[in-house]
Formats: C-alpha cells, sequence, structure tokens
C-alpha cells in the first residue's frame, strides 16, 4: 500500500507565522541595541562607576547613551542599512528618548519604575506592534533607545553584583 500523508500544509504567506517567526526584526531592533546596552552598562558599572565618587553620576543609563550617540552611524548602517543621509534622524530618536530616560535616571524619584518597570512594558508594546511596520529612522531609534536603556539598566545591575 502506498503512503499516506494526513499533514496540513501551512501557506508560506501565512501572516501570524511569518510575524511570529521573523528572527531578523528581533535581532536587529531587539536583541542588538538591548545587548549593546548591557554590554556598555556592565562596563560602565565595572570600570568608570567605582572612581565618580558619592554623586553616581554619570551612571551606567548615561554612559550607554553616551556610546550609543558616539555609533549612532554605525548603528544606523548595521542595524537599519537605509539611505545613509538619514542617520541623523536615527541619532536624533536615540537622543530624544536617551535624554528623557537620563532625566528619569537623574531624578530619583520614581526611577526605577519609570525608568525600569515603565519603559520595559512600553518596551514589549512596541516590540510587539512596530515591527510589522517600515518605520521611519527616527521611530527606529525611539525603538532603540529603550532596549538601551533596560539592557544598560540589567546588564549594570548584573556586574554590580558579581563585583560585591
Amino acid at each position: 500500500m502506498g503512503e499516506e500523508t494526513d499533514r496540513a500544509e501551512v501557506p508560506v504567506n501565512a501572516p501570524f507565522i511569518t510575524r511570529a517567526l521573523d528572527l531578523q526584526t528581533g535581532f536587529k531592533h531587539i536583541l542588538a541595541p538591548a545587548f549593546l546596552g548591557a554590554v556598555v552598562g556592565g562596563i560602565w558599572q565595572w570600570k568608570v562607576m567605582p572612581h565618580v565618587g558619592e554623586i553616581n553620576l554619570p551612571n551606567p543609563i548615561h554612559g550607554a547613551f553616551l556610546v550609543s550617540l558616539l555609533l549612532s552611524p554605525l548603528l544606523y548602517r548595521i542595524l537599519l542599512n537605509d539611505e545613509a543621509s538619514r542617520w541623523k534622524e536615527y541619532a536624533l530618536g536615540l537622543a530624544s528618548l536617551g535624554l528623557l530616560f537620563s532625566i528619569i535616571w537623574l531624578s530619583g524619584w520614581g526611577a526605577l519604575f519609570c525608568g525600569g518597570y515603565g519603559a520595559l512594558l512600553v518596551w514589549v508594546w512596541v516590540s510587539t506592534d512596530w515591527g510589522r511596520y517600515n518605520l521611519p529612522p527616527f521611530r527606529y531609534g525611539l525603538w532603540h533607545a529603550f532596549g538601551i536603556d533596560l539592557g544598560a539598566f540589567a546588564g549594570s545591575v548584573f556586574v554590580y553584583t558579581q563585583l560585591l
């Protein structure tokens, strides 16, 4: 007897499957910025924070945003690979949200909630919604700033616990 196949085939253009398995977007716009923030935040905590004294400024989040702004043309080229002249829009997105997060982390009051927990909630929403659109560079800069903020916080906390 012949071999019978009772398998249902999933069409390649199924929108849910395509979106759920979009690894390129997940890597470029979620993991890469968070990893950059974690690495810079961890190194900042390890190398810079022991020398800043009691004021604790600039903290790892400030350091991660400073480094990301300095590297913004390279980040734009690697993560977006869009029209080269638009990297300034990307940098403006990073800078605007980076400035807001820097002020939040300086405030002390509610900094962990607004800069950590609140940012995490918005980042999850943005990451699940914006991944299906082709966005302007400014929006990608905002999206990446969330990842850098949370990555720097997580990386600095991790290094701080390891140094104790």
